[in-house]
């Protein structure tokens, strides 16, 4: 009697489990063991088995629909960066396209209106032309980061150049201005760089790259900021990275745009940026450029005025 009992329970228990096996339910922890015998202790191993396959198969279904979403997610941020591109380009190209025919159609224009037509021709042009340039950037670094050449550099010099490359340009504008309009007789005050990076630090990396990091940083500083300075100086380091600031005393830029300043094509001052010949591609490439070299980078408003860069890298990434 007992021992029919015991049958009864166990093959109650295996419809039970067969049940549910067939409807794909899992098994928590609250589905009873069968009894420590012979058969019991088969059936408790079938359990277990039941439960792996079930778990792998959650995971194999998350990682699907991780795969899913992402590949959703790429091929949306592909278009919407195609978008950008197509409106990007058809403003210089349309310009261009306007001044030309304007000299084609005016055969009697005067030397001094054909020049000033030439000359916003070629300013144009130099839009298209540093778009390309960027777009190249960006797209090598999203289809081979990881195979971006690196070699041991003199990150001090790295900065040294940018800084000397970019101090004309700083001296040539009236940083107080709206506009990059010339330094008039009124002598007002200049951008000034100052470079408080020390010589000699070393590290491993991609000098095209490192350069374009800083080189955009104070042409974001220069053109955008109104300030009078902006200074690059070594926060600190240990052993492993670098930590860097580029700041302005500049009127710096309001915390709803900061979250979204390192994005493609994003504009604090639309006009002012297309205005100027900005690509909106700047700081997007500042920030991939900062990543493949093991390190981060974030926006921070400074009191009372201005906005600090503090950025890492890497020695050896």
């Amino acid at each position: 009697m007992k021992d029919f009992m015991h049958r009864r329970e166990l093959l109650s228990r295996l419809e039970e489990f067969v049940y549910m096996a067939e409807k794909g339910n899992p098994l928590d922890d609250s589905f009873p063991l069968f009894p420590e015998d012979k058969y019991g202790r088969l059936l408790n191993r079938l359990v277990n088995v039941y439960r792996r396959d079930m778990n792998e198969r959650d995971t194999l279904s998350a990682a699907r629909e991780l795969v899913v979403r992402e590949s959703q997610d790429n091929i949306r941020q592909k278009k919407q960066l195609t978008q950008n591109i197509s409106h990007e380009l058809k403003t210089p190209v349309s310009s261009i396209n306007g001044y030309l025919e304007t000299l084609v159609n005016n055969p009697g224009m005067s030397a001094a209106q054909r020049d000033m037509f030439l000359r916003k021709c070629y300013e144009q042009s130099q839009r298209l032309s540093n778009l390309l340039l960027d777009l190249s950037t960006i797209t090598r670094m999203d289809e081979a980061g990881d195979k971006v050449e690196k070699e041991l550099l003199c990150l001090s010099d790295v900065i040294s150049e940018a800084v000397s490359d970019m101090e004309p340009i700083a001296g040539k504008y009236d940083a107080g201005a709206d506009a990059m309009a010339k330094i008039g007789p009124e002598g007002r005050r200049k951008m000034k760089i100052i470079n408080e990076f020390p010589k000699g630090k070393l590290m491993l990396g991609n000098h095209s790259l490192l350069y374009s990091v800083f080189r955009n940083l104070l042409e974001n500083a220069i053109f955008y900021s109104k300030g009078t300075r902006v200074t690059v100086r070594l926060d600190g380091e240990n052993e492993w990275e670098y930590r860097i600031s580029v700041e302005d005393d500049g009127v710096g830029v309001d915390s709803m745009h900061l979250a979204r300043i390192f994005e493609r094509f994003y504009r604090v001052d639309k006009g002012r940026s297309r205005k100027i010949g900005g690509t909106g591609l700047g700081l997007s490439i500042v920030k991939n450029a900062v990543n493949l070299h093991g390190g981060s980078i974030k926006a921070v408003p400074v009191s009372p005025s201005g906005l600090r860069f503090e950025l890492t890298l890497a020695k050896e990434s």
